[in-house]
């Protein structure tokens, strides 16, 4: 009896374990983080890199030697190298991740023309 209390514990424990909040959030369905919200650089993919990228290449930063975030013009002039590390090669952000409904707004903002 206590053997079994035992293996059923384990397996119990084992299932919990093996799910993440990161798969969790892969799992969510690919839409903007606010729906309704049109996809424009100041609505969605501003906030975006504010919290996600500016750690590192804001002015004066890190990684601003790579590509320094500065705006609407720093994202539009340097959009290929952006799409291709976060969309493509999924490299950044750095140490960290986009969530699915980020990196589809960011693609969707990326295919509709860059709106500011």
């Amino acid at each position: 009896m206590r053997r079994n209390q035992l293996i059923t514990l384990t397996l119990c424990y084992s299932l919990i374990a093996a799910c993440s909040k990161k798969q969790a959030d892969e799992i969510k369905p690919a839409v903007p983080e606010t729906p309704g919200t049109a996809v424009t650089f100041t609505a969605v993919v501003n906030p975006l890199f504010q919290t996600k990228c500016n750690n590192c290449h804001a002015p004066g930063r890190q990684a601003a030697t790579i590509w320094s975030f500065n705006g609407y013009a720093t994202v539009t002039a340097n959009a290929a190298r952006i799409k291709q590390a976060v969309l493509v090669e999924k490299s950044m952000p750095l140490g960290g991740s986009l969530s699915a409904a980020e990196l589809q707004s960011l693609q969707d903002w990326f295919d509709k023309g860059m709106a500011e």
